[in-house]
């Protein structure tokens, strides 16, 4: 899926926007940008640099600009194909047969019992070659249809083109070389190794603008994490020396430290706590006061030295994200200064107050901007004209759009059903539309999530007890079910589908919604011919998911509004990160199943005394690609991850297999996921601080407008009716990811700015 050409000053984490157009307003900017006039391309230009998505400022200068808008749009249509594909495209690691399994189907791996595999279905390798050649050919084609509306030129000077091409043609050279090996014909018997899977996953990260601003931050703060983790290497080489010296005559260097190479392994590990206390259990046995060193070991250690790793990265990582946020904003001025050029055709270098006029009404198709009397422009462009000339130049058209960006929501589209005014208008729909739209509908909705829990609660009990009863209470679910449905249909006639689909908690309800009713449907009147929909648990499991929607009581609390409207935030700004934790997770996936795939299993001679085989943990192995997943996760969140370690170097008998461990826990745990824990802490406490700014602010400004918006109001004579729903003024931007982010990045990105300027 091809990202978003045309940056904005909205965060690159925000998923909200990231790789592609809103559908919501996909249509209108469309139809304005291909074949509108220039206010109307001009304020489509200023809407899609509000959201960062667009055509290149390269593209939006060339003369056959409306001709390149149309291919761009058709490209922009595809998306959901082009998500699809990457999506299998990483799936399929999920289903392949993994490579060392040489026996047919339907056991390709052999017993599962005995090589305790993940369980998922295993496609065939001429089914998983299929599927393979078809993905390549549609990710060939979304790879050059850029040249359509880009250019050869543009294309081929693109770095990041030349990355996707050079990835294109080194996984479609691994398909061929997987072609001669399915194939009956083909010379090759074996294939113990295979470039395809790891390319894969770099495929879906260069694809993805979120995913790859991850890497670029992490690229750049990886001189900050090598200088500090020198340190922690000089660390624990002092400490585990002066341990060996310590305990030298002793037990514990009899068993445990009994060379200078095994006393840096246990201390090592000690230093993530995974084997805290048993390593130091022989010498506090031998003597208590043993504890002290390493007492103040894993004191100052665990403390101190791993915080100071955590506070040196992250600092690094905020200037990066503050680079990335002032490059997105500059990117955005960019856009706003080719609308400006579109309207400046005399080349007089500013706008009088008709260009403004008529740019101004335009925006308001996509913006709720108010209604504003063609007499009252005038005022508005005065007070637009800060230098007093009565031109509106470059900067002040920037700061026009920055006011409505910050201060108005954006437009709804007409719902399908305006298209038939008699019955969109009529007394009867219009009764209905402000039902649906008052709080009393929201407050029906809740009441009945309220009425199924119960009934999930109910019934799932009355199911632990085997009782009777429980069928009564399923139909009940049911008919809430078909209720949903009503509230769902409901909401998409009044507001319209795009509108509707604008919400992610809407998205969310809709898919959860028909999922639930399709599959309740199939299981109550086919449940003796879907063997799938014979077990009804995994629909209990759907019905608790929905109950999620109750979330939305405690934003009505006031002690856990901050909470909530925290985590809410950052899960869009925090999902590229997870997502790049989620790849580096299949690449070492990959690597596992193909370095210690078939190892682990019944009968090995290896396993008797092993770490895994003592610690029970051989259902947990790189088999396969779901078993391997499962591995990797335990190691992520570091519990007993050193058993995994000393097993596998134990069956192997290679003693490279630390460093596969210790690499995933450096870059995976070290790294990155304590960076996400760190995000998280600071984005906390910066939410609780605008949380009580807004507060007060609201207490002392009693209702008084902004200059901004007293501005966008100019003499007092605009419509500022509250019944009017393209009224709905903001008073600040503190509901989304950017005003976090600008807030904890404040100081960083004043400092960013300040070195691009002088320098």
């Amino acid at each position: 899926m091809e990202e978003a050409l045309l940056p904005s000053g909205s965060t690159p984490a925000d998923s909200r926007r990231q790789d592609g157009v809103e559908s919501t307003v996909l249509g209108r900017r469309e139809r304005a940008i291909a074949g509108g006039d220039r206010y109307q391309k001009a304020a489509a230009m200023v809407d899609q640099a509000d959201d960062g998505v667009g055509l290149p400022v390269e593209v939006l200068k060339q003369p056959n600009f409306e001709h390149c808008a149309k291919l761009y749009f058709w490209f922009i249509w595809l998306n959901p194909i082009w998500a699809l594909n990457l999506t299998i495209l990483l799936l399929l690691n999920f289903f392949e047969v993994p490579l060392w399994c040489r026996e047919d189907f339907p056991n390709p791996c052999g017993d599962p019992e005995k090589f305790y595999l993940g369980g998922l279905p295993y496609l065939t390798r001429t089914e998983s070659l299929i599927l393979e050649v078809t993905c390549v050919v549609i990710l060939a084609v979304h790879t050059f249809f850029p040249i359509a509306f880009n250019g050869n030129k543009l294309f081929w000077d693109t770095r990041l083109d030349n990355i996707k091409v050079l990835l294109l043609v080194l996984l479609a050279g691994d398909t061929i070389f997987n072609l001669v090996y399915v194939a009956p014909w083909g010379p090759i018997e074996h294939l113990p190794f295979r470039l395809g899977p790891y390319i894969r996953v770099l495929i879906v990260v260069v694809n993805l603008r979120g995913l790859r601003d991850c890497v670029k931050t992490l690229a750049g703060i990886l001189g900050d994490f090598l200088d500090i983790a020198a340190l922690l290497l000089l660390f624990l080489l002092f400490s585990s020396w002066l341990a060996f010296i310590l305990f030298e005559d002793t037990i514990q260097g009899k068993t445990l430290f009994k060379t200078y190479g095994d006393t840096l392994y246990q201390m090592s590990i000690l230093y993530t706590t995974s084997n805290n206390p048993d390593v130091w259990l022989p010498a506090y046995k031998q003597s208590r006061f043993s504890a002290i060193f390493f007492v103040i070991y894993i004191l100052f250690g665990v403390y101190f030295v791993a915080n100071l790793v955590l506070s040196v990265v992250y600092d690094s990582f905020k200037g990066q994200l503050a680079k990335l946020l002032v490059e997105a904003e500059n990117a955005r001025q960019e856009v706003l200064s080719a609308a400006f050029d579109l309207l400046d055709d005399q080349g007089r270098g500013y706008l009088d107050k008709q260009q403004c006029g008529k740019l101004f009404n335009e925006i308001k198709t996509y913006r709720t901007l108010p209604h504003i009397a063609d007499e009252d422009i005038e005022a508005i462009f005065y007070a637009l004209d800060d230098s007093g000339d009565f031109k509106i130049n470059r900067e002040e058209l920037a700061d026009l759009c920055n006011a409505i960006s910050l201060k108005f929501d954006k437009a709804d589209e007409p719902a399908y059903l305006e298209k038939f005014p008699r019955l969109y208008h009529s007394q009867k729909f219009e009764a209905l539309k402000r039902f649906v739209r008052s709080d009393l509908f929201e407050k029906i909705v809740i009441g009945m999530l309220l009425v199924n829990l119960v009934a999930v609660i109910i019934e799932t009990t009355l199911d632990i007890q085997n009782s009777t009863s429980q069928k009564s209470w399923q139909y009940v679910e049911f008919a809430l079910g078909w209720l949903y449905v009503v509230e769902m249909v409901l909401k998409v006639v009044v507001y319209g589908f795009n509108n509707y689909w604008r919400s992610a908690q809407n998205r969310f309800d809709f898919v959860i919604t028909v999922t639930i009713v399709v599959a309740e449907t199939l299981t109550y009147t086919l449940p003796n011919k879907i063997n799938f929909f014979a077990n009804e648990e995994w629909i209990r499991y759907l019905l608790i998911a929905r109950l999620l929607r109750l979330t939305r009581l405690l934003v009505l609390m006031e002690r856990y509004q901050v909470m909530v409207s925290t985590f809410l935030k950052l899960i869009p700004s925090l999902m590229p990160y997870l997502g790049i934790t989620f790849c580096i997770m299949c690449f070492f996936c990959t690597l596992g199943v193909q370095a210690f795939g078939g190892i682990i299993y019944d009968g090995n001679p290896r396993l008797p005394g092993s770490a895994i085989e003592e610690n029970d943990y051989m259902v947990k192995n790189f088999n396969d690609f779901p078993s391997g997943m499962v591995v990797l996760f335990d190691l992520l969140i570091t519990g007993n991850w050193h058993i995994w370690m000393d097993g596998f170097q134990e069956v192997t008998g290679k003693w490279w297999t630390q460093f596969y461990f210790w690499s995933f826990y450096v870059l995976a745990v070290l790294f990155l996921f304590n960076l996400v824990v760190a995000f998280v802490l600071e984005a906390f406490f910066a939410e609780m601080e605008m949380h009580s700014t807004a507060k007060e602010s609201e207490v002392a400004s009693d209702g008084d407008s902004s200059d901004d918006e007293q501005k966008l109001q100019g003499n007092g004579r605009v419509s500022r009716d509250p019944r009017d729903p393209r009224n709905k003024v903001k008073r600040a931007r503190n509901d989304n990811v950017s005003s976090l982010l600008n807030h904890i990045l404040s100081a960083e990105i004043e400092k960013t700015r300040s070195m691009k300027e002088n320098a």
